[in-house]
């Protein structure tokens, strides 16, 4: 295909989906051309959606997804949540609109929720990728429910903090003394079988793989870093290293945070460990270490277990409803986002901003 011709700024980085070595997962696989095409036709691509009810037995205490006035009290079902024919609708809508996949982030666990293989199998029956993020340790460690993804089509994103620290692992789902877990699960020990399934089931036998991890960089883990790196890239895994974003129970400052210039020191290193040892060359500038750039915020939209639409998941504003109108016309109020695309997150500056930059902070001078 000859490149498309465009105004759009579409990062080279797009290109390098099949490696072979995790550089990204099915259903985030658009090539610059792919992008292009969208940006022009104002088409939508990659959703990320609450489609399932928010209620979590766990209670990680920087859920973007809990509401964070109930900073203590764990993760239930809401009034006014979505019936299952509001988000088969939503669903339908956003095929409509052209996406190709769409991201199950919650509202809660989504494995557990009562119609999640409605949503999955509905996913996958219109030809798009169903992406589950789940903490991993209460379903997928059987090997029957693990298939049935599997034949779904489904990519798996697996809740990773840490691949060698059982203590603070656990410690991030249980969130703290203060909260009450009544979930008696060795989180670390059970997410590790669920992975070994995963593997065994297949989904990282695949290129783009199917098999993700998402791990937020914090002080505790910081040093590791490099190690799950490696360890994704030599099995074939993609990993979303992310940091805070400034919404849900992240809105308040956390102390954990790692600042700017930590940020791109580890982004930078990660990039010299992908050139030096696993000859893929990319830059280091977008959310997600490992040089992927993000197809979410003005490639789709994020919509909340009530029906309250944002631009993306690190927003706080809400674009409207899907309860009071149709997705067709929230879409349109994000054309801007679209004229502006770079695959950078501004959520994730303006979460720098608010909580660790001050008027002469020389890091606020660094290129974004």
């Amino acid at each position: 295909m000859d490149r498309i011709k465009t105004p759009f700024c579409v990062p080279e980085e797009f290109d390098l989906i099949r490696t072979g070595k995790g550089y990204t997962m099915k259903g985030w696989d658009f090539r610059s051309e792919d992008i292009a095409l969208a940006l022009r036709d104002n088409r939508m691509l990659n959703p990320a959606y609450e489609l399932a009810s928010n209620k979590c037995p766990w209670n990680c205490f920087f859920c973007f997804t809990e509401d964070p006035n109930n900073p203590l009290g764990l993760k239930k079902k809401l009034e006014g949540e979505l019936t299952l024919d509001e988000r088969l609708n939503l669903i339908d809508q956003s095929k409509i609109l052209g996406a190709k996949s769409i991201n199950i982030i919650g509202a809660g666990e989504p494995t557990i929720d009562e119609h999640f293989w409605e949503i999955v199998e509905h996913i996958h029956k219109l030809d798009m990728t169903p992406i589950v993020y789940t903490e991993g340790s209460l379903k997928l460690t059987d090997p029957s429910f693990a298939s049935r993804l599997y034949n779904a089509g489904a990519t798996i994103v697996l809740k990773v903090n840490s691949l060698k620290n059982r203590d603070y692992q656990n410690s991030v789902v249980r969130g703290g003394k203060e909260r009450v877990v009544p979930l008696r699960v060795d989180y670390f020990e059970k997410r590790n079988e669920a992975l070994k399934i995963l593997k065994a089931v297949g989904f990282n036998n695949h290129d783009p793989t199917r098999l993700a991890f998402d791990t937020i960089i914090c002080k505790e883990n910081l040093a590791e870093i490099p190690m799950i790196h490696r360890h994704a890239r030599e099995n074939n895994i993609f990993v979303l290293f992310v940091n805070y974003l400034p919404s849900g129970r992240s809105a308040i400052p956390l102390q954990n945070a790692i600042t700017r210039n930590e940020n791109y020191t580890i982004f930078n290193e990660l990039a010299k460990i992908d050139r030096e040892e696993y000859g893929l060359v990319h830059r280091s500038i977008f959310p997600y270490a490992g040089g992927v750039p993000c197809s979410i915020r003005g490639l789709g939209l994020y919509v909340k277990i009530k029906g309250d639409a944002f631009d993306c998941p690190g927003e706080t504003e809400a674009l409207g409803n899907i309860k009071k109108e149709s997705l067709a016309n929230i879409w349109q109020k994000t054309r801007h986002i679209r004229e502006n695309f770079d695959g950078g997150c501004l959520p994730r500056e303006n979460f720098w901003k608010k909580f660790e930059c001050k008027s002469s902070c020389e890091d606020c001078d660094k290129p974004k």
